[in-house]
């Protein structure tokens, strides 16, 4: 049974296409019942045929593997394998790199030392919490606090110095000498020191939530949205008939 014959047809830039808008509802073939499914992850290089063949020893049923998945564009919404996820890399960030080589434009969306690749943030305790630079930087920004409020045995970085005398500073850290970036875990709590309200840190600790965010740059971003891909969801092979059954009907209905 060919899917795609059953599709009505529209115009298109003065040409007859078919009309993938009318895409069939599988809910109203089946129940929205999680038995109704299996979970299925896509391995490197496979296609819908292969996952079709595989699943329901059928390739000419990899629409039926597209449509459960709402996929209506197998070239760019199907996982691609390695070296088709890199091409796509390199021609999405080519221009903003300013690389015109293949391997310096992936080169450059793994560099860690610059901010211009990063395409957000992502939390360390709940990847799905993700956050845009601008946020990333006011949120940095709203834990920096004075000295005042250090706590023994806590890892912080120093921002700003202040007033406060290198001998305060040398009780605090325990270093010999202190600056702006310097990173130190105190030795005791920072009230008390004089002048401390003048100097700022932003803490390092596990503990400090300015530390919760880390970022995500473009290789990452792309190859962790074509990992997620991988994750689909195949209809319950006992559905199959019914689907065929039923399809005609569905998709020319008006």
């Amino acid at each position: 049974m060919s899917f795609f014959k059953y599709y009505p047809t529209t115009q298109y830039a003065g040409y007859e296409v078919l009309d993938i808008t009318r895409k069939a509802k599988l809910s109203s073939l089946i129940a929205d019942n999680v038995m109704d499914y299996m979970n299925y992850t896509v391995a490197e290089g496979e296609r819908p045929e292969d996952v079709a063949f595989y699943y329901y020893d059928d390739p000419s049923l990899a629409w039926l593997v597209l449509m459960s998945n709402n996929i209506m564009d197998p070239y760019s919404e199907w996982p691609m394998s390695q070296e088709n996820l890199e091409k796509h890399i390199v021609d999405k960030y080519k221009a903003q790199s300013g690389r015109q080589i293949s391997h310096e434009v992936l080169d450059w969306t793994k560099n860690e030392t610059i901010a211009s690749n990063i395409i957000d943030y992502k939390s360390q305790y709940d990847e799905e919490i993700r956050i845009n630079r601008a946020s990333f930087v006011a949120y940095g920004d709203s834990h920096k606090h004075s000295v005042s409020k250090v706590k023994s045995g806590e890892t912080y970085t120093v921002n700003t110095t202040g007033d406060i005398s290198a001998a305060d500073w040398r009780t605090l850290s325990g270093l010999s000498g202190v600056g702006t970036g310097t990173v130190f875990t105190a030795t005791r709590d920072g009230a008390g020191i004089l002048f401390a309200d003048t100097a700022t840190v932003t803490g390092e600790s596990a503990k400090s939530p300015a530390r919760e965010f880390v970022a995500v740059r473009a290789y990452d971003y792309e190859f962790d949205l074509n990992e997620q891909r991988r994750e689909i969801q195949l209809i319950n092979k006992g559905y199959v008939a019914k689907i065929k059954d039923q399809l005609e009907t569905i998709l020319t209905d008006v």
